[in-house]
């Protein structure tokens, strides 16, 4: 007996079509859930301390660390994740510290930092599209040369700030940029028509072969995570009053609040304002844990560990949620 299938018709055919409407929705409410978690947060750390604890320490933290979650932010929803940002800001701090040890003005000093790890950056991303090697793979090799230079350089000891910690104003500075760079960076990313241009799709088991797309969005997508993550390891030199080759568990923390932001590891779309809460958040139940005295294995590594495990999550289900990544054409 043959049995003939039914016909396939040209509906039948189709892929499915993203649900903007349903994946914005759920964007929303998962940062809606954020922002509650931070205010109970924040209540929780105001009665610990008598609101003390809100002080320049808190803020900094919050900019030097949120600056380092936008520069992986960045580099993730260009496709290109950059596991080299806490090298990179570690590297940007001894060599802005270096050079403020021989007397250089401190903007001039700052400038110079950024402009060693921009470059290097786009060495990266040459490299990441000229070959369509995995963006990760490429920044792992960045990290063991950043963190080998920087401990070079500051001979593996800690450099001292000639002038101290920053001062009151540079706070606001920093604690600002992070705030507006990441809502409008956010926002800058909800249009298809730049993931479009920058992501380049790849299947797996595919034979790497060039394309200029791929080229330009790993070339942008190293030098603008190079660029925050310079930026949040001269911040972090100002707060210290020093600055030190080791990056300690920044990086793991970065990682962690962009992925609870609900960025996702599947198809680097994620919300407005997800990077921010989520940083606030993780700042916050460190100084509630720190406040409460709980062993030094609870604070950031722990919370951060297990905050990526929820985000990589978070991710998978607003994906589920959306649907496929590119509109049908």
């Amino acid at each position: 007996m043959v049995i003939i299938a039914p016909p396939t018709t040209a509906v039948d055919a189709l892929p499915p079509r993203p649900r903007r409407t349903a994946g914005l929705l759920a964007r929303i409410g998962w940062e809606a859930i954020l922002f509650l978690l931070v205010v109970v947060a924040a209540i929780v750390v105001a009665v610990q301390s008598d609101g003390d604890a809100f002080g320049r320490g808190l803020w900094l933290s919050l900019a030097s660390l949120g600056l380092l979650a936008s520069a992986f932010a960045f580099s993730l929803r260009t496709g290109n994740p950059n596991l080299a940002v806490g090298a990179l800001a570690a590297l940007a701090g001894v060599v802005y510290a270096k050079l403020v040890e021989a007397d250089w003005p401190g903007v001039l000093a700052a400038a110079t930092a950024v402009v060693v790890i921009l470059l290097f950056c786009l060495v990266l991303g040459v490299i990441t599209g000229l070959t369509s090697a995995p963006a990760w793979a490429v920044s792992l090799g960045g990290l063991a040369v950043a963190q080998s230079v920087a401990l070079g350089l500051s001979e593996a000891q800690g450099v001292p700030l000639r002038d101290g910690p920053t001062s009151e104003w540079a706070i606001w500075a920093w604690a600002g940029l992070f705030v507006i760079g990441s809502l409008v960076g956010g926002a800058a990313f909800q249009g298809t028509a730049l993931h479009r241009m920058l992501v380049a799709a790849r299947t797996d088991g595919e034979v790497p072969r060039f394309q200029g797309k791929r080229l330009a969005g790993a070339v942008l997508g190293f030098a603008g995570s190079g660029l925050l993550a310079a930026l949040s390891g001269i911040a972090l030199v100002g707060y210290l009053g020093g600055a030190f080759a080791v990056t300690g568990d920044r990086q793991l923390v970065a990682v962690a609040a962009v992925l609870l932001g609900g960025v996702s590891v599947f198809t680097y779309r994620g919300g407005v304002a997800g990077t921010l809460l989520a940083t606030a958040l993780l700042v916050l139940g460190d100084t509630a844990l720190r406040l409460a005295d709980a062993p030094s294995w609870l604070t950031y590594g722990l919370t951060a560990g297990i905050a990526l495990l929820v985000g990589v999550g978070v991710g998978w289900g607003i994906d589920k949620i959306t649907g496929p990544s590119r509109p049908v054409s």
